[in-house]
């Protein structure tokens, strides 16, 4: 019973910050500096861990549907199988799940650490709201930032598969990307924009909660840190089956 409290009690407070959250979003033009040097901190420094495994990822897909594909005598679509896996489903989620990491426990340890030192109730003394200050920039730059991120990691991720497939699978490397854009439709490409708007909004906005809610000193900012993460995963594998399910539904 106690337990089905706090989690009444977790799923209220959340609900409240989201809907603060959206009341106050034009906040972060008014808060641009705040915004733009989280967008560097958050968006900026990941390209490098973004693509560091975006190119991995497509030459494994490359070189595990190489093999299963000479099987058919189908290699030749192997270009249009690693576009369409990459944009629409491994792309958002691979770049979903290696940012609830960085991204979930740098926001969560963050404000865990200002709630901890009560620097947020010291702006709650002065009458400063810390949500349009703290919590809107951070999900604004995520947000912002997502969606240039899993380009990215889409565009890698298929140059990599490129690169195995020319290298190890003497693929023409015409054929490859003909193949690759030829399997493109309009559906794929709305998928894979659509998916990251609204996973970085579920990695900021969950990191924020716990981050806000730290308790425990020192050893709380990492338990808080730990859980965001955990539950930024989890949310990122639930957000990716629900937008993929209601888009088909939308183009069956």
């Amino acid at each position: 019973m106690h337990k089905a409290k706090r989690l009444f009690y977790h799923v209220e407070q959340f609900s409240r910050m989201i809907w603060a959250t959206f009341l106050n979003f034009p906040a972060f033009i008014r808060y641009h500096r705040t915004t733009l040097d989280q967008m560097n901190h958050l968006g900026y420094a990941s390209i490098f861990l973004v693509m560091s495994a975006s190119i991995m990822i497509g030459m494994v897909l490359a070189l595990e549907w190489g093999k299963k594909l000479e099987l058919f005598g189908a290699k030749l679509l192997m270009g249009r199988i690693i576009s369409i896996a990459v944009i629409r489903e491994t792309g958002p989620l691979i770049t979903g799940l290696m940012l609830s990491g960085r991204i979930g426990a740098s926001i969560a340890a963050e404000l865990g650490s200002m709630k901890q030192s009560e620097q947020l109730d010291a702006m709650r003394a002065m009458g400063a709201d810390p949500v349009p200050r703290l919590i809107v920039p951070r999900i604004a730059a995520t947000m912002i930032t997502f969606v240039p991120l899993v380009a990215i990691a889409d565009a890698v991720a298929i140059i990599g598969g490129w690169i195995a497939a020319v290298v190890w699978l003497q693929t023409d490397s015409t054929h490859f990307w003909i193949s690759a854009l030829d399997g493109l439709f309009f559906k794929d490409l709305t998928i894979g924009l659509i998916k990251p708007f609204f996973m970085g909004f579920t990695i900021a906005s969950i990191s924020c909660y716990y981050g806000i809610s730290t308790y425990g000193g020192a050893e709380g900012v990492g338990r808080s840190a730990t859980r965001a993460v955990m539950a930024c995963s989890l949310a990122i594998l639930f957000m990716d089956f629900l937008i993929s399910k209601l888009i088909l539904a939308f183009y069956a």
